[in-house]
């Protein structure tokens, strides 16, 4: 029942957009050194989702929750606000970022400009809202990178991260990308499991037969 509410297939409905130029090389030369531990995850991120894109008829709607903060540190907080709106040069893109800091949508403004649209308020709430529309939107890439996450007590924000994937579930359709920052291996290395913001949200996707892509820092998902 849960699956058929995710679907699991990759394509995209609408016709073919124009080629244009992939933004992979300039990822690689220009953000892929400065990245650490995320690089591998945010490639399969942009390689999902330009080919996604080839196939729409619309701008992507990317939506994030945890907004950039902290300008320049990327190989900290992966920096992903900014790059969402490199990617929109390439592809047409709606981005919107969220984040209960006050602080932080003036820095995305500043940093990104009229490319991402900046939101205050609880991610979960934002979602829902977003969901609750009478023709909810298709989003194409979900990030969610809130809640910050404490070893010592991962529950809270790996629940937070539930939240949200149930409180913006009608916007998830077969073929939408779902992205979960700061994952680690269990603090006892018998454990054998991983911890993190999303470890929840593994255990879900699991039992939904829908298979993890990539397993790091960032886990990603393709309904």
């Amino acid at each position: 029942m849960l699956r058929k509410l995710f679907g699991n297939s990759a394509a995209a409905a609408g016709a073919a957009a124009p080629a244009r130029a992939s933004f992979l090389p300039y990822y690689e030369q220009t953000f892929a050194p400065l990245l650490a531990d995320r690089t591998s995850g945010f490639r399969m991120m942009f390689e999902l989702l330009e080919a996604r894109c080839r196939g729409l008829s619309r701008p992507a709607l990317i939506v994030e929750t945890g907004s950039l903060r902290a300008v320049g540190n990327w190989s900290g907080d992966g920096q992903s606000t900014r790059l969402w709106k490199e990617f929109a040069a390439f592809q047409p893109c709606e981005i919107h970022t969220v984040d209960l800091d006050p602080g932080a949508a003036p820095v995305v403004r500043a940093e990104c400009g009229d490319a991402v649209q900046a939101h205050t308020g609880d991610s979960v709430a934002f979602l829902y809202k977003m969901a609750q529309s009478p023709e909810p939107p298709q989003i194409d890439l979900l990030y969610l990178d809130s809640y910050d996450f404490d070893v010592a007590d991962p529950f809270p924000s790996a629940f937070h991260h539930i939240k949200e994937l149930i409180a913006v579930r009608p916007c998830l359709g077969p073929g939408s990308i779902v992205a979960i920052d700061d994952n680690y291996p269990h603090p006892d290395p018998a454990d054998g499991r991983v911890t993190g913001k999303g470890y929840l949200a593994m255990q879900w996707f699991r039992d939904l037969d829908i298979p993890l892509l990539h397993r790091g820092l960032q886990f990603v998902w393709q309904l």
